[in-house]
């Protein structure tokens, strides 16, 4: 005989089975009896869907429009500002916020809430109306940015051409500060969207949207930037000195190039003034190493991978490392050991920078009546001097003579006010334009532009190709250089591949003995034209060595490192008329963000190939 608790359970269930059958013939009962009215309801939800599905379609076509417009107008403005008609672009910009909001309101009504939230299907919904209320949260700091750009027209700004006015500068900050929070909000909202949707339309135009988005945002994170301290380094309360270093890329160093003549520089009341001009034997001393002990310390990873070239003592290696920041500090101490002159800040450029300035200028002429133009000033400077000036001492002079002449020529007034903007941003994108300064509210800001040329130390995915002239020749101006960084997979570690080609372009014949003669200790069998190059391959924070080949041979690297990265070394021979490749496979975390790819100066530009698999 089955016990009690079995028993309750069977009652149980034959009770619920009879309920469900009473429940289910009771709604059977109730459809039957009610059929008119449950075919109504359900023709009328069926047009209600309909319905909505027609004006998310109707008001999707016409956001899409608005959208187009917004695009479109946004392309306009920068146009028109990067020309120069200020007024034109403040007349485009006007009916953005307009449009804008118009895009957002044509998909925020209940039917785009209702089809955004259906599981799946909903997504390119959601996209649509997320990418429409951060385009609308960025319109409405237009105007605003539209006035700022007015008041900082570089044409009213610049007073001659050494003097800029700096009181519009500290208005703006204010306005900058407001629209950069805007725009933020507008692109975190935009990140916040799913990554990608089963309808390529709308992810092509959430993307391009975003692109406009950060686009404008770094325009407006760089001009707030230069806003908060560009008073202040221009001398707005004390004089400012600077030291200013020109860079010999035909010699690579960690920051670009050889630091060859130098000038000092006062700022004073947003004036610059140009004070004196000297060739590097002024950093020189007598000696047989011509040594500055300047006493600076940067840690126990700076001094396993740089000590031994003696960069903080000897001015031709003190800029070995990429990181500018210990090369200026380096300058700055030397110079004022040799000087007794204290310097606030340090710039360093190269004769790419010139070039970028002479085209905004015109061209500049020298003492003996040369001219050097946006065209030549690259070739005279890392080419032709050597053959041009046998003599060390008249290639100094000559070299002293051209940066005085740009210098001179930049703060003459020659050239527009935005040219001369454009020419500096360029230069710092390619890290060709580097600043440093003692202040540490200033650096701290210039630490997050291109002009810092300091190497992160956060956990972004990075790499960086660095090289080091190891014979102290000038065969580095025929180098090309190119990169592949590829990174698979996905999950906390990633593989990556890095290929490196470095192709030595050097002619067989004519070049000055100083061109190519060494100091090290040449390979047997080297030639007239062959060198050796010190290669630094810096990694993700983290990033282990799996394998290395060269030209598809095994390989080996030595491993240092500094400021949190792992730096892969290769001591390479490049001989004449040769391409050497580098495979290096690295295993590394996966980091956070995209990555970031160095790119070290050169006389050629580096060449950059980037994939990235996508991880969901």
């Amino acid at each position: 005989m089955p016990d009690r608790p079995s028993l309750r359970r069977r009652l149980r269930r034959k009770w619920r089975r009879s309920a469900a059958r009473k429940s289910l013939g009771g709604l059977r009962a109730y459809l039957h009896d009610h059929r008119k009215q449950v075919r109504l309801g359900l023709v009328g939800a069926g047009l209600l869907v309909g319905l909505g599905i027609v004006w998310i379609l109707i008001t999707g076509l016409l956001a899409r429009q608005q959208a187009q417009n917004l695009e479109d107008r946004l392309q306009l403005v920068r146009q028109l500002i990067t020309e120069g008609r200020l007024d034109e672009a403040r007349q485009v910009a006007e009916p953005i916020p307009a449009i804008a909001q118009r895009a957002a309101d044509l998909t925020s009504g209940p039917a785009w809430w209702v089809g955004a939230h259906l599981p799946l299907l909903g997504d390119p919904l959601e996209v649509v109306r997320g990418t429409m209320a951060a385009g609308a949260q960025v319109g409405d700091a237009v105007p605003g940015l539209m006035q700022v750009v007015l008041d900082l027209d570089p044409a009213n700004l610049r007073v001659g051409g050494d003097t800029v006015r700096l009181g519009p500068l500290q208005q703006a900050v204010p306005d900058l500060e407001d629209a950069s929070r805007r725009i933020d909000a507008g692109a975190q909202a935009l990140a916040a969207l799913p990554s990608s949707t089963w309808l390529g339309l709308v992810d092509r135009g959430r993307d391009r949207i975003g692109g406009d988005i950060e686009l404008i945002r770094g325009y407006v994170d760089a001009a707030k930037r230069v806003a908060q301290v560009l008073p202040t380094m221009l001398g707005k309360d004390t004089p400012q000195t600077y030291f200013i270093g020109l860079q010999n890329e035909a010699e690579l160093r960690g920051t670009g190039g050889l630091p060859g003549a130098f000038a000092i520089a006062r700022a004073y009341h947003g004036t610059l003034h140009f004070t004196h001009f000297y060739s590097d034997a002024e950093l020189l001393p007598p000696g047989p190493d011509h040594l500055i002990p300047t006493g600076l310390q940067f840690g126990p990873g700076y001094d396993s991978a740089y000590g031994p070239s003696l960069p903080t003592s000897t001015f031709v290696d003190s800029n070995v490392s990429p990181h500018f920041p210990y090369a200026a500090r380096i300058w700055q101490a030397m110079w004022e050991i040799r000087s007794g002159q204290h310097v606030d800040g340090v710039l360093a450029l190269d004769p790419t920078v010139l070039s970028y300035f002479l085209n905004v200028t015109g061209p500049a002429r020298l003492p003996d009546g040369q001219t050097i133009n946006a065209g030549n000033v690259i070739t005279l400077t890392q080419r032709d001097e050597y053959t041009l000036f046998p003599d060390n001492i008249q290639r100094k002079k000559f070299i002293v003579a051209v940066l005085k002449a740009a210098s001179e020529k930049l703060t003459s007034g020659a050239g527009t006010g935005l040219g001369v903007l454009h020419a500096a941003s360029l230069a710092g994108n390619e890290q060709r334009l580097l600043a440093w300064s003692e202040d540490p509210q200033i650096e701290h800001v210039l630490e997050q532009s291109h002009f810092a040329g300091a190497i992160p130390q956060d956990r972004r995915p990075f790499s960086a190709l660095v090289l080091n002239n190891a014979s102290a020749g000038k065969l580095d101006f025929y180098l090309t250089r190119a990169v592949a960084y590829e990174r698979t997979g996905c999950g906390a570690f990633r593989d990556v591949l890095v290929t490196i080609k470095l192709t030595n372009n050097a002619p067989a014949a004519g070049l000055p003995p100083y061109v190519y003669s060494r100091l090290d200790n040449p390979p047997p069998g080297a030639e007239q034209g062959d060198y050796r190059s010190l290669i630094d391959l810096y990694a993700t924070p983290g990033a282990q060595l799996q394998s290395v080949t060269l030209d598809g041979r095994p390989s080996t690297a030595s491993v240092e490192h500094d400021l949190d990265h792992p730096m892969f070394r290769f001591d390479l021979e490049l001989p004449r008329a040769e391409t050497q490749t580098l495979a290096v496979h690295l295993r590394e975390p996966a980091g956070v963000g995209t990555p970031q790819i160095w790119r070290q100066p050169g006389v050629a530009p580096l060449q950059v190939q980037v994939y990235d698999q996508p991880c969901g």
